[in-house]
């Protein structure tokens, strides 16, 4: 049995890294150990699990299927550790939560701190991605909760609720357009801007409007938020984000947050996933619902 164990966990390891020898180093083992485990759990099962080529290991479909098997038990011996241990009084569950980055600053946290003052002894892992990891987390169940930005058609998971959030001009504070309740984009043109890049939502949701919308002019840009703001705030000009990017800033005063009112502008939209058929916690529909009340006013329900 215990080889049997061993053999399981190497396989995973190679499963995840693709290649005997990066799993090797990751268990500080040699590489013959690894292959041998592996090829010992094929002969124990009778199927490939592994398709050796030239590039590398690649699981089978047979692979795909321990794999599969090998999540689920892991989720519900985890499960099971949890509903042990709570009968002696001790509440331990883990709640898994898979966010893209803009939804880290302030709306995860703030929905994990309530969780945690009516349930003290939950314990939350935030792992933070773009889109498609989060989706990743969510299908293959390494995630119970996922918070994701412009979902694709074709969703592995279960969406739970989407909302809409703008995109605007972020000025700092006695800029001429602080005070303006919206604003165009062709009146912007005439600033040294600060744009988003790749992966950021912005990014993708401003760029044909500003190609339509005539030459403008680039101060400086960023792929990361905290990048941006750190550039209006030193005053190289106004940026282009979406609303939750600058909320702590815009709701302490030192930054305006003005709508950008262009009909070309695809404003992003942020969602809560969870994975599909799969009974969830109440513990895990409490941090849902703490989520779905701080998103803002704007909501497309699912």
């Amino acid at each position: 049995m215990r080889t049997f164990r061993r053999s399981i966990h190497y396989f995973e390891r190679v499963a995840h890294s693709g290649s005997v020898r990066a799993a090797a180093e990751a268990l500080h083992i040699a590489p013959s150990a690894v292959s041998r485990s592996v090829q010992q759990l094929e002969d124990e099962l009778g199927v490939a699990l592994f398709d050796r080529t030239s590039r590398g290991l690649h699981l089978t479909a047979a692979g795909e299927t321990v794999l599969g098997y090998l999540q689920r038990w892991e989720r519900e011996s985890a499960r099971l550790g949890d509903a042990v241990r709570s009968l002696s009084g001790v509440r331990l569950e883990t709640v898994r939560v898979a966010t893209v980055e803009v939804a880290s600053y302030e709306l995860a946290p703030q929905a994990i701190a309530e969780l945690r003052q009516r349930m003290p002894g939950v314990r939350v892992d935030l792992q933070i991605g773009d889109t498609a990891s989060v989706l990743e987390s969510i299908a293959n169940g390494s995630a119970d909760i996922g918070i994701a930005l412009n979902l694709p058609k074709n969703l592995p998971v279960r969406s739970l609720w989407t909302m809409m959030n703008s995109i605007g001009l972020v000025v700092r504070k006695g800029h001429r357009l602080a005070r303006r309740r919206s604003v165009r984009l062709a009146e912007c043109l005439g600033e040294p801007l600060v744009l988003p890049e790749a992966p950021l939502a912005a990014r993708a949701s401003i760029h044909r409007a500003l190609e339509e919308a005539g030459p403008y002019r680039v101060a400086a840009s960023s792929n990361r938020v905290i990048g941006i703001t750190s550039l209006v705030r030193a005053g190289i000009g106004p940026a282009l984000l979406i609303k939750l990017d600058v909320a702590a800033e815009v709701r302490s005063g030192e930054f305006a947050f003005i709508p950008l009112d262009d009909t070309l502008i695809e404003h992003p939209c942020l969602s809560i996933v969870a994975p599909r058929g799969v009974n969830r916690t109440a513990v895990v529909d409490l941090l849902i619902e703490a989520l779905r009340q701080r998103m803002p006013s704007v909501e497309l329900r699912a």
